[in-house]
């Protein structure tokens, strides 16, 4: 099992990937200043910063995979392999495990993310799926290809990632991880409050990496058919909750002590 780590510990962006072995680290720190980086095409291309992970998401899911050593690993969203460094740097060290990505859209990141594992010397631990991430999921299903760790890092409308962590959440084993990135969005975390609203079946696993969500699967979905529990999804209307004035709190009493005498 995972040991949640609490702490929180602030250092400088390079030495957080100081632990990170070579030469993965060296490919991560090229990526993170902004190196333009070899495509698929041959050519180099710069990057759109927008689709890091950061180094503390990235060394978070690095040492969950160190710690529990997943036979197999699956991302949705690759886009410039950020991620699928992290992932592949755990392989190596772990000597085992396989990480599949999914991605339909390489050619809009000029074949950077799919260029990473070759770059690296693990094209045998790699494979992409350039398929829509709800086909690609069912076809996992139908062959019955189970996970230990998922990242999802799609499309990051509500429905959508919904619905990958649903599918995903099939192809997961009995003791796996899923994690869901960019809290910061509301869509995301609309997704992740239903699924602590909902999902009995996976467990909210503490993190010290405020943008992502963690859960592990520890049982089967057994819901009924019919079975809903109401969520919400945006902290701050939570916060605005807590912190809106005494007597707007006060308010809902104030009303039953007011109609109280006429239910007499």
């Amino acid at each position: 099992m995972f040991r949640e780590n609490h702490n929180t510990v602030i250092l400088p962006p390079d030495e957080i990937l100081l632990s990170m072995p070579q030469p993965f680290r060296s490919a991560l720190l090229s990526m993170y200043n902004g190196d333009a980086q070899l495509g698929s095409d041959g050519d180099r291309h710069s990057l759109d910063t927008m689709t890091a992970i950061s180094r503390d998401e990235g060394m978070w899911l690095y040492n969950l995979c160190r710690e529990v050593k997943p036979k197999t690993s699956l991302e949705i969203g690759l886009a410039y392999g950020y991620s699928a460094v992290y992932f592949l740097a755990s392989i190596r060290e772990n000597d085992v495990g396989h990480h599949t990505a999914v991605d339909p859209f390489q050619s809009h990141w000029h074949g950077i993310g799919c260029s990473q594992p070759r770059n690296l010397g693990m094209s045998e631990a790699f494979r992409l799926i350039e398929e829509m991430s709800v086909s690609a999921l069912v076809h996992f299903a139908d062959r019955e290809e189970m996970f230990d760790v998922i990242f999802i890092d799609g499309n990051h409308r509500f429905d959508d990632a919904l619905v990958d962590f649903t599918l995903s959440a099939n192809l997961c084993r009995m003791g796996g991880y899923i994690i869901l990135d960019d809290m910061w969005m509301p869509s995301i975390r609309k997704a992740v409050a239903f699924i602590r609203s909902n999902r009995k079946d996976f467990e909210a696993i503490k993190t010290p990496v405020s943008n992502i969500a963690a859960f592990r699967r520890i049982g089967n979905d057994t819901r009924e058919w019919r079975h809903y529990v109401e969520f919400f999804g945006d902290d701050l209307w939570r916060a605005s909750v807590s912190l809106a004035p005494s007597f707007l709190r006060r308010a809902p009493r104030a009303i039953v002590r007011l109609i109280r005498p006429q239910l007499k």
